[in-house]
């Protein structure tokens, strides 16, 4: 029988029993096969029946590299299946077909392997950048809380992978602080089917030593992208549409609608606000204002008060508040900007969810969201520890997680007693608040920069600029300077009615 011929049978009994293995073309010298478990998981090859096979000279195997088939993974398979044709004397073609399918079958991470090889690059990279700032911080602390956080520090981060299970065990570490989850990868990957209950990747929380609060707004978040990118959006869209912080909804309005208003005030200018946006006009109108407190007595009387004169200072010093400068003027227009371009960046961000990533055809194509998962957590979770406040440059987490445990014990707890009261307050000043920019304040750092001048201020943090929102604060401006007016109103009554006394 020549070569030939046991060539054809040879594959024809490989094809018998491999149905599923596709061959678009054979011929006597090489064969293409296609395998494929899922459309995301689709294995060519191509085998090349050299001269003396199989007796002298063994079947060579080459993968087809392409969007599934990554430079790694091409010269795993290539070395593991030119294996088995080497030690197989012969029917090497079956033999090599075997291979292929158990691979693929039981291995769940074939269609994530890119992803896959650079999480696991990515967890080991983030020990090595953690390990100075977590030395750092830790050599800085005097107490004797703070011994077992130093303990902790040597722990480093692991991530262990079930190929059979498509199951990835993530465990990471930073300073006291740890966080351990599973993620399941869907067999239909990077698309999602019922195995999952419809996510391509399945994040589940295990253990943690992070609040409640903190830890459900980032597995929320962490999910909702995951969600998003399977339904065709990119990275940077799905992490910005998954922000857990919402914006006010007075900041979703009309554009074209606010642009024309926009240009009619400013050809008009009729419309000023009472409160100046800039701190010498501020300190002006304190100056105006302790002069219409104060007392006028006229000399030689004994303390008599001229209240006519006292009137009429108190009636030059409302004037002149009421009267803004072009400087002023100024200073409102250019917030009025701020304003308008702020919500034209948010509506860009926002609109034509699909327009970009659905094709003519109408059908989505699903994203890889494993990297950008594992990346996320690492990022956003893990380097929280170490995130400074904005405002005061101060750690947002204290390096111990009990203190940490007792800020938010404060937050929902109430004493009678007033020393118990007293630190609960200073604790309740600490707890940390995520904005709408994504950026970590303490919240008494918060509050005075959402409620004091100048109001509408973008985030101090110079890797952000973007404007500070938080749904525990009004998110208009002008509510932000009524209310801020009514408390000078408020204390200016106080400091004349200390006067009179």
């Amino acid at each position: 029988m020549s070569q030939h011929n046991s060539i054809e049978e040879e594959v024809a009994e490989a094809q018998s029993m491999f149905p599923a293995v596709n061959v678009p073309t054979s011929t006597p010298s090489f064969l293409i096969a296609i395998y494929q478990r899922s459309p995301y998981t689709r294995i060519k090859m191509t085998m090349t029946f050299p001269d003396g096979y199989p007796t002298q000279h063994p079947l060579i195997v080459n993968i087809d590299q392409d969007a599934v088939v990554p430079p790694g993974l091409k010269k795993k398979l290539e070395k593991e299946l030119n294996l088995v044709a080497t030690e197989q004397p012969t029917q090497q073609v079956r033999a090599v077909w075997e291979r292929l399918v158990s691979f693929v079958d039981t291995n769940l991470f074939v269609p994530c392997w890119k992803d896959l090889r650079q999480s696991v690059e990515m967890v080991q990279k983030s020990d090595n950048n953690t390990i100075t700032a977590a030395a750092a911080a830790t050599s800085k602390s005097t107490t004797g809380n703070n011994n077992k956080s130093k303990k902790q520090t040597n722990k480093q981060s692991t991530i262990t992978l079930y190929e059979s299970k498509g199951k990835i065990k993530l465990s990471l570490y930073n300073e006291a602080y740890y966080i351990n989850v599973d993620i399941t990868i869907d067999p239909a990957y990077p698309d999602f089917s019922a195995a999952t209950g419809g996510k391509s990747c399945l994040l589940e929380l295990k253990s943690t030593n992070f609040p409640k609060s903190i830890t459900d707004m980032m597995m929320t978040q962490a999910q909702d992208i995951v969600r998003r990118m399977q339904e065709g959006l990119s990275a940077a869209r799905a992490t910005n549409l998954s922000n857990p912080v919402k914006v006010p909804k007075n900041f979703h309005l009309n554009i074209d609608e606010m642009k024309e208003k926009y240009k009619t005030r400013l050809l008009t200018k009729d419309t000023i606000s009472n409160i100046k946006h800039d701190t010498e006009a501020l300190k002006k109108v304190t100056d105006l204002r302790n002069k219409e407190a104060s007392s006028v007595r006229a000399p030689g009387d004994n303390g008599y008060v001229d209240h006519k004169a006292l009137a009429k200072e108190r009636k030059d010093a409302r004037r002149a508040i009421q009267k803004l400068t072009e400087e002023e003027k100024a200073a409102d227009q250019q917030l009025e900007e701020k304003e308008l371009a702020w919500k034209l960046e948010e509506q860009k961000r926002t609109a034509g969810y699909y327009d970009v990533y659905i094709p003519t055809g109408g059908t989505i194509t699903p994203q890889p969201s494993l990297y950008v998962l594992v990346t996320f957590l690492i990022e956003k979770v893990k380097g929280l520890v170490v995130e400074t406040c904005p405002c005061c440059k101060k750690r947002v987490l204290p390096i111990c997680p009990d203190e940490l445990k007792s800020i938010y014990n404060s937050s929902s707890s109430s004493s009678s007693n007033k020393t118990s009261a007293k630190n609960n307050k200073e604790l309740k000043k600490m707890k940390p608040y995520r904005t709408y920019c994504g950026c970590w304040y303490h919240k008494s750092c918060l509050n005075t920069l959402l409620t004091e001048p100048p109001f509408g201020i973008e985030c101090p943090n110079e890797q952000c600029g973007r404007r500070v929102f938080h749904p525990e604060w009004p998110g208009d401006v002008k509510q932000l300077e009524r209310e801020w007016a009514a408390k000078q109103a408020r204390l200016r009554e106080i400091e004349d009615a200390m006067c009179f006394l």
